[in-house]
């Protein structure tokens, strides 16, 4: 190639780029944008339910791959536990710490479980403790196990109905259901002095709510079938007061409402006692909590919500059924 054609080469091609810049700057409005495929969030509520063992994963925030939320293993007959989860997701893999109390006693764990369609499998191997943590010795080595699948539900409600097949109410899975007792006891309802039979519990523990000055709310389902006991079912006792009248199931019951406190603890107390198949049956609650300015600054406590509890107890007991029927 001579120079006067080398020179008209590079000429052509200088011309040939900046016609395709022109090109693209000109139309590169008109390109379509392909969208960014992304997972949905993962936010929800997760419930695996192995026999009569209720284990529920509740995530609240999903911020890209920074996942917050509550756990809780609920065995029947032997030890749970509860308390936060705050972890990472990504490709599939949720893992992070389960900080939790269990009989009175913190702990934390490193758990792990891998997505499959809308659930997720817990993952178990060998563990090591590192400053009084229990971490994954290997991920790479991590055995998902079916049977510990937990189901993607649109809320964390689940059903318990007593031994007696007597009655069925709905609750929140994060609480735990406990069958009653059958020997006879005061503490079927408050401040009893009568003896009666405490049928069924449900507790939510101080882990529901982290981070604030809730302490615990117990729900009691509770009968008496003592003449004296049936007399004053419906009598406020000590500072309790009526506070109107409620249908559960197609029963009505009457509402009584009280308060204490002691220490630096509250207790708040509602009742609903009412009189089916000739005995008087009281559904109650009590919500503790404690001072909230008894806390110093450094710790962030922060005031619960009052309201939330109240409202998930009263719709365990909008949802109470009697599976007998009044003689």
């Amino acid at each position: 190639m001579n120079r006067n054609n080398a020179i008209i080469y590079v000429i052509v091609v200088i011309l040939l780029v900046g016609a395709g810049l022109y090109y693209f700057t000109k139309n590169k409005n008109n390109i379509p944008n392909t969208p960014i495929v992304s997972e949905s969030s993962i936010k929800g509520c997760y419930v695996s339910i192995r026999n009569k063992d209720v284990y529920t994963l509740e995530i609240r925030k999903d911020e890209g791959s920074h996942i917050e939320g509550v756990l809780a293993y609920n065995n029947y007959g032997y030890d749970s536990s509860s308390g936060t989860f705050i972890g990472t997701y990504a490709n599939g893999i949720l893992s992070g710490n389960y900080s939790f109390e269990a009989e009175g006693a913190h702990s934390e764990r490193q758990l792990i479980w891998k997505k499959e369609g809308n659930n997720f499998v817990q993952g178990f191997g060998d563990t090591e403790t590192f400053d009084g943590k229990e971490v994954i010795s290997d991920i790479n080595k991590v055995v998902y196990n079916p049977s510990f699948t937990f189901e993607k539900r649109d809320n964390c409600i689940v059903s318990f109905t007593d031994r007696n097949n007597t009655f069925t109410f709905d609750y929140n899975s994060f609480f735990k259901g406990v069958e009653g007792e059958n020997t006879p006891t005061t503490d079927w309802k408050l401040d009893s002095k009568e003896k009666g039979i405490l049928l069924a519990s449900v507790i939510v523990p101080k882990t529901y709510m982290p981070g604030t000055n809730f302490s615990e709310a117990r729900l009691t389902i509770g009968r008496v079938t003592s003449p004296k006991g049936i007399k004053s079912c419906t009598v406020d006792t000590n500072n309790e007061k009526k506070d109107g009248e409620k249908n559960i199931d197609i029963y009505t019951f009457t509402k009584f409402t009280s308060n204490d406190a002691a220490a630096g603890n509250r207790y708040d107390t509602t009742s609903y006692r009412g009189i089916m198949d000739g005995d008087c049956y009281a559904l109650e609650y009590t919500i503790h909590s404690t001072n909230i300015d008894n806390y110093p600054p450094e710790q962030q406590i922060k005031e619960f919500d009052k309201t939330k509890i109240q409202s998930d107890l009263e719709k365990i007991i909008s949802s109470f059924e009697f599976l007998i029927s009044s003689d």
